[in-house]
């Protein structure tokens, strides 16, 4: 019988190996992180659901705008830890533009303790909530640039509510550097894009 098994193994390890060859898995399939995949989900009325996994997706920067440099006004006064889903960052390497179907999560957190052994500074607190932007010509063919922006009222919300063209679009729109999204505040997105 142990005869039988090391004969058996000797034949097979041999045709593991050559399959393994003959079909890699690249490192973006492994991860699921193709073109084909879907990154979110969304109600019949267009209104993007509450997504679960965009910690795992590419992370592009935490911008900050505390209320000590702000005069106590900010519009926003957290970290905004954003992250793009995979297949659009893929497309952004490619092509520098932003694909019809990009998914970017603004993740909301305050700022905690101003003190660190590293030194003085601002550190992440607790998380306050998600916002998310969404890029898509069939859904939102009238919203500036074809982006939809979301706003979610807890992490536990089913879905979230659009919100209006005058609120997130008509900033991003005057303000970003290019295609209503900020990548002057985003080192890693400008680093992937391509040069021409």
């Amino acid at each position: 019988m142990l005869q039988f098994k090391k004969t058996l193994l000797g034949s097979i390890a041999p045709v593991l190996l050559s399959l393994a060859l003959a079909s890699p898995v690249s490192a973006s399939d492994a991860h699921g992180h193709h073109k084909d995949q879907k990154f979110g989900n969304f109600t019949k009325e267009n209104a993007l659901l509450t997504p679960r996994d965009y910690r795992e997706w590419i992370f592009v920067g935490a911008p900050v705008t505390p209320n000590d440099m702000n005069d106590g006004k900010p519009a926003f006064p957290e970290f905004h830890n954003v992250y793009i889903d995979p297949a659009s960052w893929n497309h952004w390497k490619k092509t520098g533009e932003f694909r019809d179907g990009t998914i970017i999560v603004k993740e909301l957190v305050s700022v905690g303790a101003k003190e660190s052994a590293s030194g003085n500074g601002y550190f992440q607190g607790e998380f306050n909530g998600i916002a998310a932007m969404v890029k898509d010509s069939k859904r939102y063919p009238d919203r500036p640039g074809n982006w939809a922006f979301f706003g979610f009222e807890s992490y536990e919300a089913k879905q979230g509510a659009i919100q209006a063209d005058d609120a997130c679009a008509a900033c991003h729109k005057d303000h970003a550097a290019q295609d209503m999204v900020f990548i002057q505040h985003y080192p890693v997105l400008r680093a992937a894009k391509p040069k021409k």
